[in-house]
C-alpha cells in the first residue's frame, strides 16, 4: 500500500471528449500526478486537498470520494525521474516522482482510492 497527500493544481479539458485532465502535486513538491477523468464523474476541485491511496487489495469503507481500478503498463526510469504510467479503463494515470515505489511492478493491478 503507498498514500500520497497533496493538492489538486488544475481542472482542465483534454483533446479527449468529455474528458477532464486534473493535475495533482504531493505535499513535499517531489511528485506530480496527472489524471484522465470522464467530467461526469469528476467529484474533484481546484486547489482542494487530496489523499490518494494505491493497493492491490479492494477499497474498505465508503469515505472515498472515488475508486478506480487501475493496471501499471509502464515505468521509465530515466533522468532521476520515475515514469509511472496506470491505464484506468483506456484512460491514463501519469505519476512523474523521483521515488521509487516498490510495490509499483508493471503488469499488476491496483485499487486507487481518492479521499
Amino acid at each position: 500500500m503507498l498514500e500520497l497527500t497533496g493538492t489538486i493544481d488544475k481542472i482542465e479539458k483534454s483533446n479527449i471528449s468529455n474528458v477532464d485532465l486534473i493535475s495533482m502535486t504531493t505535499k513535499d513538491n517531489q511528485s506530480k500526478l496527472t489524471l484522465e477523468l470522464v467530467k461526469d464523474i469528476n467529484p474533484f476541485k481546484e486547489a482542494a486537498p487530496i489523499k490518494i491511496i494505491f493497493d492491490t487489495n479492494p477499497a474498505k469503507g465508503d469515505t472515498q470520494k472515488l475508486i478506480l481500478n487501475g493496471y501499471i503498463y509502464s515505468i521509465d526510469k530515466s533522468d532521476d525521474l520515475n515514469k509511472i504510467l496506470i491505464s484506468i479503463g483506456g484512460l491514463q494515470l501519469k505519476i512523474e516522482t523521483p521515488n521509487e515505489y516498490d510495490d509499483f511492478k508493471t503488469k499488476k493491478d491496483l485499487n486507487i482510492q481518492f479521499f
